[in-house]
């Protein structure tokens, strides 16, 4: 029912939102692209993955035979839609990671057994960690989820909660309006250490932090957790750090109309860590 507020389906549109994204947000696209609040990215992801639109007609589009320097922020796109392309010969050819690690080593990780609580939490944003709640909210509501948070929403699953890749990336095969196999379980590889091109084990997102930096004044945090609307923004993603003056205000929201963390950010990070070198010394 929501569909038309978010999406305007068909080739026509596709070629639309393609030009309206070298118009706009292409000039600043390495910095902007990070920030969920804007609208920093191109979004050609569900054209794509219907084939409304394919990568050489991106590609054509930055009009390589007129000579035409790459400034650094077309270079980073690009750069995607290659990395977009090797998900797909990495499938191609080591068809086994659809549910495997493409590091096998990784297949005798212990991930964490009595999990199911914390995945349904995961799943409708009741973790009480901001921005992974935020994002996962956005998901349910559009059918799609901002990358930076992706790689949040990802990290936490994985490494915090200690459930299994396979868990989110079946989730997100569900959800995602702009799902594709070969890209789905790249990207959850690549997030939980275990993939072709992955990020190393002992990377563990800090979501406080990564809120923070990306939503400095919590304004994607706001939109999709509308309890925290009336939250001063310097407390949207640290809310224990409360002024004194503010106590009382933040005492009728966390924790009633909004649940308190499920897990502390340093003893999960630790647990994870020890988990990791444990395997990498097996």
């Amino acid at each position: 029912e929501k569909f038309d507020k978010y999406w305007s389906p068909g080739e026509d549109n596709a070629h639309i939102s393609l030009e309206k994204f070298f118009k706009s947000s292409l000039s600043n696209y390495k910095e902007v692209r990070d920030i969920p609040s804007v609208s920093g990215t191109s979004k050609l992801s569900p054209h794509l993955r219907f084939g409304e639109i394919t990568t050489n007609q991106i590609i054509n589009h930055f009009k390589f035979h007129d000579n035409h320097a790459l400034s650094k922020h077309e270079e980073h796109f690009i750069k995607e839609l290659y990395w977009r392309e090797f998900s797909y010969y990495i499938l191609f050819h080591f068809p086994y990671v659809i549910d495997k690690p493409f590091n096998k080593k990784y297949e005798n990780f212990e991930w964490e057994v009595n999990y199911k609580d914390n995945l349904e939490n995961w799943k409708k944003g009741n973790t009480g960690i901001r921005i992974v709640d935020a994002a996962m909210n956005e998901l349910l509501e559009t059918g799609w989820m901002h990358n930076r948070v992706r790689m949040v929403v990802g990290s936490f699953l994985v490494k915090h909660l200690r459930i299994n890749w396979t868990e989110g990336e079946k989730h997100f095969r569900n959800c995602l309006l702009d799902f594709n196999k070969a890209n789905n379980v790249a990207q959850w590889q690549w997030v939980a250490g275990c993939g072709a091109d992955a990020a190393p084990y002992f990377r563990i997102f800090n979501p406080i932090l990564q809120g923070e930096k990306f939503d400095k004044e919590g304004l994607y945090v706001k939109k999709w957790v509308p309890e925290l609307e009336k939250v001063p923004s310097k407390f949207v993603h640290k809310p224990w750090e409360m002024e004194i003056k503010y106590q009382q205000a933040i005492k009728t929201i966390i924790g009633k109309d909004y649940p308190q963390p499920i897990v502390i950010h340093e003893k999960a990070r630790a647990s994870a860590l020890e988990a990791f070198q444990s395997l990498k010394k097996n």
